[in-house]
């Protein structure tokens, strides 16, 4: 079944499950009205009638129903809200796969104009490929997969192993969905897991105290026993002592009690959520793949942890409320219990809380691309390898173009040639075939499949010089920015990486002739190096270099056509330098000559 199919069916099952959902949260709002209509009654009822005790049993079967509800009411809202988020998920998948654009975040955030490749390859930002590809809920997530575009793997048998996972988790469409949904639902916010680092890093302030552990059982005690004192004898100086003994004992604690409570309250929500997800990283059919079991490994036991963190993050938000901070802190120093519960926690397990949360980005990471792969079930896993430098594809094409649109072509750099140079007149499809290389090239060695019928590949790092600008506020200007982005490309090549270089017209700054020379000299430098590459260009004349180093250059291009006073492109590439030029016929076209 196609993608569109699916979404379309998940949507209408959604559908139907909200409007089911909704249903049962109005009646349970109705039964805790009438619950607690019931506690009221059998209270009017006992001063009416003569304070019978029965009327007290009808007020207590009121209130176990009303607690009842409101549990039954609390988990219905959290089902209706999943139910919610997962429709608009598949709203999105629907509209992506039928129109192409992406309603997800698009990573501008991560924009880098300096960086290797991403800028030129449209990694980042609108219409972009990490727009395409994320499924990330979480801001751990999201930078992860940010993290991988611009870092990809480099190891062929990690590769692979990549691809296992992707494979294993592209048919659990509920897994993935639930996955994202959830992590969605977290809502993480920036301080969030800096809040809980810094927590993790504070000193133990009172789990070795030994007058805070004795006093928050002593304590409660002592009230008891004048309580009973007071009943018998009619004391209560005594109880008023306790009472301010414990709160002299709080106000000297309750610096430090605000420094840990300030960094975790109100983290029950990120806190629950990460354990759901954790809890189904946990539950998930993952056998076929040692990475995702490993994942598995790592998450043992800790969404039940974080659940446990979570249950006493909120119980310490309680607090807030004037009762409990008031009675409960009086009569059994409930603070002091909090905040040993939490340290408790702490020595328990802060050495694993990072790596749990490391799972659920690395998770959101493969469940994005495995998205990404169910929504490309025409495209081909490529074949990494570790031997020599490589890159052989048969009908490759941009993953971001549609298929309606998308005109494949063939390509083959590292045994016959270590550098293609291309030729073409303007807008003849030079520049999108250089992307179409990088990008799938970049997707290939992330572990996804590309859009391509074959492609094999050796893991290499790519880098390119497409898209220069200058720079009025650091004083750059674009020859002086395309001279430093070449310097950098060279400055790696030194250090004996595998690199895969795409540069798209260069040394566009400068006069024609001085611009041939120096490319003919850049290219020339470049055969020294453990290099391969394409290079897109204008000057015809660099196709001469195919006669001086034939086993190392080869020229093809992309012709442009005039018949009948139109221009067309059928965006093909073949051998051999280019021969048509259209720039004049444009300029005539548009009369602007």
């Amino acid at each position: 079944m196609q993608p569109a199919s699916i979404y379309q069916q998940r949507i209408e099952k959604f559908q139907q499950e909200i409007s089911s959902s909704k249903r049962l949260t109005a009646l349970l709002s109705w039964a805790r009205l009438i619950s607690f209509v019931v506690i009221v009654l059998g209270g009017v009822l006992f001063f009416r009638n003569g304070r019978e005790a029965g009327w007290w049993l009808l007020s207590g079967a009121g209130i176990v129903a009303f607690l009842f509800f409101l549990v039954r009411y609390l988990r219905a809202q959290q089902q209706l809200q999943l139910f919610k988020t997962l429709l608009e998920l598949n709203q999105r998948e629907l509209q992506l796969v039928t129109t192409g654009e992406s309603a997800f975040e698009d990573g501008h955030e991560f924009i880098d104009d300096r960086h290797d490749y991403s800028g030129d390859l449209d990694v980042f930002g609108p219409s972009s490929l990490f727009q395409h590809i994320n499924r990330t809920g979480t801001l751990s997530g999201k930078k992860q997969l940010a993290a991988a575009l611009q870092g990809p793997l480099q190891e062929a048998a990690a590769i692979r192993d990549t691809q296992t996972a992707l494979q294993v988790l592209v048919p659990e469409l509920d897994f993935r969905q639930l996955l994202t949904a959830n992590a969605i639902l977290a809502k993480e916010e920036e301080s969030d897991r800096r809040e809980i680092d810094a927590w993790l890093k504070m000193p133990f302030d009172f789990l070795q105290n030994k007058l805070v552990n004795v006093a928050i059982w002593l304590s409660p005690a002592l009230v008891v026993l004048a309580i009973i004192l007071n009943i018998l004898t009619g004391h209560y100086y005594p109880l008023i002592g306790i009472i301010i003994l414990n709160w002299l004992l709080l106000g000297s604690s309750q610096k430090k009690i605000m420094a840990q409570y300030s960094l975790m309250s109100h983290k029950e929500r990120i806190l629950d959520k990460f354990s759901i997800l954790l809890h189904l990283i946990r539950s998930g059919n993952f056998q076929q793949s040692a990475l995702l079991r490993e994942q598995q490994d790592a998450a043992r036991e800790a969404d039940q942890a974080l659940r446990k963190l979570s249950r006493i993050g909120s119980a310490f938000d309680q607090r807030l409320n004037l009762l409990v901070a008031l009675f409960l802190n009086s009569v059994m120093l409930y603070d002091l219990h909090c905040i040993l519960r939490l340290e408790r926690w702490k020595v328990q397990h802060a050495k694993d809380i990072n790596g749990w949360f490391g799972v659920i980005a690395q998770l959101e990471v493969w469940n994005s691309l495995a998205t990404y792969a169910a929504n490309h079930p025409d495209f081909t896993y490529p074949e990494p390898q570790e031997a020599s430098m490589i890159l052989e594809t048969t009908a490759l094409g941009h993953p971001l173009i549609p298929a309606s649109s998308c005109v494949k072509n063939d390509a083959a750099v590292g045994k016959q040639a270590g550098f293609l140079i291309i030729t073409g007149s303007n807008m003849s499809g030079k520049s999108t075939f250089l992307r179409s290389v990088g990008t799938n090239l970049l997707l290939g060695m992330c572990g996804a499949p590309v859009c391509a019928a074959r492609f094999v590949f050796s893991p290499m790092r790519i880098m390119t010089s497409m898209r220069i600008k200058d720079s009025i506020a650091s004083h750059t200007s674009y020859f002086q920015a395309e001279l430093l982005r070449l310097q950098h490309i060279i400055h790696q090549l030194k250090t004996g990486a595998r690199v895969f270089i795409l540069l798209d017209e260069i040394l566009k700054g400068t006069n024609s002739e001085d611009k041939l020379s120096g490319s003919r000299s850049l290219i020339e430098h470049f055969l020294a190096y453990n290099c391969l590459g394409m290079i897109a260009t204008h000057d015809l004349e660099l196709g001469l270099l195919e006669n001086t180093y034939p086993d190392k250059i080869r020229n093809y291009c992309f012709e442009s056509t005039i018949q009948h006073n139109q221009l067309s492109f059928d965006y093909s590439i073949r051998e051999g330098i280019a021969r048509n030029k259209n720039a004049t016929f444009l300029m005539k076209q548009m009369e602007i000559i």
